[in-house]
């Protein structure tokens, strides 16, 4: 259903992003910038801003996912991670709004560390344009509650089935599927799990709860006595 549970939650999650859009793009740029500045070799950024824009795009891709990955598996292995990336997991229902319900420290902490290798790299601005469009929308894309098959590229680009299964609450599906835009990173590094044809039963956290509401879960990580795992 359209009005499903949690929904009012999810849309203030989906609002509250969208407003802060400016300061966690400040936030998730500042500590490229200033930390790893030392790192930048000139002659490869400029090496790498000649090559043809869709190549670079391509690799931005490639680039970005191996980061996302790393950062993405640390939230679900960290247990003081884990305390804001769970409320991503706490969705019940899986739908595009479901995709916005996102920790302000998980945003900024998975773009930032995402960005770095970026950066170091250096690729040139229309291209870095291209991906930020492209992972603005395919980010909304794997949350959707769709039901069709991809057949001709689901081994080769993140899917709606494929990333259902990485919020299943099965316990074989639990710690899987990690990557967001190429699941070929899931099959090298061993934590892929799709079987074929099937859709998760459940989603969510099992019997661990999250209060509703965006306050409530923007709160929840910082709670006196939270428990780490």
């Amino acid at each position: 259903p359209i009005f499903r549970p949690a929904w009012r939650t999810d849309l203030m999650h989906f609002a509250m992003s969208h407003l802060l859009v400016q300061v966690t793009v400040l936030l998730t740029l500042v500590p490229a910038t200033l930390l790893f500045a030392w790192a930048v070799y000139p002659g490869l950024q400029r090496a790498v801003q000649a090559q043809p824009l869709l190549l670079q795009v391509v690799e931005i891709v490639i680039v970005a996912d191996l980061a996302e990955y790393i950062v993405h598996r640390a939230f679900h292995r960290v247990p003081w991670l884990w305390r804001f990336h769970e409320i991503h997991h706490s969705a019940q229902a899986l739908d595009w709004l479901a995709a916005s319900r996102l920790h302000l420290v998980d945003i900024v902490v998975t773009r930032g560390l995402s960005f770095v290798p970026l950066y170091l790299l250096g690729f040139s601005p229309p291209a870095l344009y291209g991906y930020l469009v492209f992972v603005s929308f395919h980010a909304v894309f794997i949350h959707a509650n769709v039901r069709f098959r991809f057949r001709a590229i689901e081994w080769l680009v993140v899917t709606p089935r494929f990333h259902h299964w990485h919020h299943a609450a099965e316990p074989e599906a639990v710690d899987r599927n990690f990557a967001v835009h190429l699941p070929v990173i899931d099959r090298l590094f061993g934590t892929c799990y799709f079987p074929d044809g099937r859709w998760p039963a459940t989603y969510g956290l099992g019997d661990r709860t999250v209060p509703d509401g965006w306050l409530r879960q923007l709160l929840w990580p910082f709670r006196r006595g939270a428990r780490l795992a």
